[in-house]
C-alpha cells in the first residue's frame, strides 16, 4: 500500500498550527480561572455589586481569544495585541480603582489577563517567527503594565506570570526547531529523493537504449563491413545511410503513446518485409509463414521493439549459427503479437549465456520488457535456436480467419447444386410405382 507522506513545509505548518491553538487555549484558560478569583476577592471585601464591570471584561477578553483561536492570522494578532491592550489596562484600573491596595494583597488577580495578553500566536511555519509572536505580547504585556503603574502611582511590578510563559513559549518552539533540524539531517527530503529516482532510471533507461542501438547499427554494421568484400555495393551504403541517420536522429530517444487505427495501416508487416529483405540480400535464406488477414494495432514503441528484437535475431542467426536458413512465424491474439525465428543451426547452451552479452539481454530481452513485452528462447547445441518475441496488443481492428488446421475434421455443408446431384440419383435408382404394378 503506497502511503502519502506529507510534504516536510506542510507538515511543520501542521505541527507549529496544532502548537499555536495550545498557546491561545492556555491564555483562555487563564482567562477563566481568574473569574473565581475576582468573585471571591469582591465578595469578600464586601464588593459584590462592583465586580460585574470586572467580570464584564474579563468576558470580552475571553471572547477575543476565542476569535482570535478559530481564525489564527497575522492581522487577527495585531487586533488583539491591540484590543487585549486595552482590555486589560481597563480591567486593572477597574480593579485598582475598587481594591487600591490589589497590588500588594491581589497582584496575580491583576496579573492573569497580563499573562493571557503574552500568549500570542499566528499560524506559522517557523518557531522563531513563532517566539517573536510571544516576545511581542510579552512587550504589550510590560507596557499595559508601566501605564497601569503610572496611573495609579505604585511601583511598577509586571511580576513572574508573564515572563514565565514567554519563557515557557520560546522553550517549546526551541525544542521543536531542534527537532526539525535532527529530523532534516536523519529523514531524507521525499520529494528530492523521487526526483533523483525519476533521474537515475531515467539515466539507466537511456543507456539501455543507447546499448541497443548501437549494438543494432554499428557493431552490426563494423560485422558487415568486416566481413563483406572490399568494395561495398549501393545496398551495403544505404544501409549504413539508414543506419547513420538512426543515430543522428532522436527519435529512438523518445516514446510516444499515440496508437494508430488505421485500418490500412500496414507499416509493421512492411517493416518485417524490409528486414526479411536485407538479411536475404545478405546471405540469409528466410522463411517466413503464419500472417493472416487479421489487424492488430500494437503502440508505436512495441512496434519498434519487435522490428529491432527481429533484427538483432536475425543478426545472432546469421554470424553465429552456422547456418543460411532461417524461418519467422508471425502470430496474433487478441492480447499479444509474436514473431519466433527459428534456425536449424550449431545452438548454444542458453543457461551459460554471460549476462553482459548485448544480444539477449538488451537487444532483445531488455527492448521487450520496457514496452511490457517478453522474450524467450530454447537453444540446444547441435539442435537449432528458437527465439519468440511478445509484445501487448492494445486493439484489435479485425479478427483474423482461423487457421485451417483448425477445420480439420468438421464436417462443412454441402453445395446446393451438390444436393441437387443426389437427389436426382436417388430418384434414377429408386424402383417407381407403375413398373410394380405391372409386375
Amino acid at each position: 500500500m503506497r502511503v502519502a507522506v506529507l510534504p516536510r513545509d506542510v507538515a511543520s505548518g501542521v505541527i507549529t498550527d496544532t502548537i499555536t491553538r495550545m498557546t491561545w487555549r492556555v491564555g483562555a484558560i487563564y482567562l477563566l480561572l481568574d473569574v473565581p478569583i475576582v468573585i471571591e476577592a469582591y465578595l469578600r471585601l464586601g464588593l459584590g455589586a462592583d465586580m460585574v464591570v470586572p467580570l464584564l471584561l474579563l468576558a470580552a477578553h475571553l471572547g477575543l481569544v476565542l476569535v482570535a483561536m478559530r481564525w489564527p492570522s497575522r492581522r487577527m494578532a495585531f487586533a488583539y495585541l491591540g484590543v487585549a491592550a486595552v482590555l486589560t489596562a481597563t480591567f486593572q484600573l477597574t480593579v485598582l480603582g475598587d481594591i487600591p491596595d490589589a497590588v500588594d494583597h491581589y497582584n496575580f488577580l491583576l496579573n492573569r489577563p497580563a499573562v493571557a495578553l503574552v500568549l500570542v500566536a499566528t499560524a506559522s511555519t517557523s518557531p522563531l517567527i513563532a517566539s517573536a509572536w510571544l516576545l511581542a505580547g510579552l512587550m504589550a504585556s510590560c507596557t499595559v503594565t508601566a501605564f497601569v503603574a503610572a496611573i495609579g502611582h505604585h511601583p511598577f511590578e509586571p511580576g513572574f506570570g508573564p515572563t514565565m510563559m514567554m519563557i515557557i513559549g520560546v522553550g517549546l518552539y526551541g525544542v521543536l526547531a531542534a527537532i526539525q533540524h535532527r529530523a532534516r539531517a536523519r529523514i531524507p527530503n521525499f520529494d528530492e529523493l523521487e526526483a533523483e529516482t525519476q533521474a537515475i532510471a531515467t539515466g539507466a533507461d537511456l543507456s539501455r537504449r543507447t546499448t541497443a542501438v548501437v549494438h543494432d547499427t554499428v557493431l552490426n554494421d563494423l560485422a558487415i563491413v568486416m566481413n563483406g568484400s572490399d568494395q561495398l555495393d549501393e545496398r551495403t551504403r544505404a544501409r549504413l545511410r539508414d543506419d547513420l541517420d538512426t543515430l543522428t536522429s532522436a527519435e529512438w530517444l523518445t516514446t510516444s503513446h499515440h496508437v494508430p487505427t488505421d485500418e490500412s495501416d500496414a507499416v509493421l508487416r512492411n517493416r518485417i518485409a524490409r528486414v526479411v529483405t536485407e538479411y536475404q540480400w545478405r546471405g540469409l535464406t528466410v522463411h517466413v509463414s503464419g500472417a493472416n488477414h487479421g489487424i492488430y494495432s500494437v503502440t508505436p514503441d512495441a512496434g519498434d521493439a519487435l522490428i529491432d528484437a527481429t533484427r538483432a535475431a536475425l543478426e545472432n542467426v546469421l554470424r553465429h549459427s552456422h547456418t543460411s536458413e532461417a524461418e519467422i512465424v508471425v502470430s496474433a491474439t487478441e492480447d499479444m503479437t509474436s514473431i519466433m525465428v527459428i534456425d536449424q543451426g550449431v545452438g548454444f547452451d542458453a543457461s551459460a549465456v554471460a549476462g553482459d552479452r548485448l544480444g539477449l539481454r538488451e537487444s532483445m530481452a531488455g527492448r521487450l520488457e520496457r514496452v511490457g513485452g517478453r522474450f524467450d528462447v530454447w537453444s540446444t547445441p547441435g539442435a537449432g535456436t528458437s527465439v519468440v518475441l511478445t509484445v501487448p496488443v492494445v486493439a484489435v481492428i479485425a479478427e483474423a480467419e482461423p487457421a485451417q488446421h483448425r477445420l480439420i475434421g468438421q464436417e462443412l455443408p454441402p453445395e446446393p447444386d451438390a444436393e441437387r446431384d443426389i437427389e436426382r440419383d436417388a430418384a434414377s435408382d429408386r424402383p417407381s410405382g407403375r413398373a410394380d404394378d405391372a409386375r
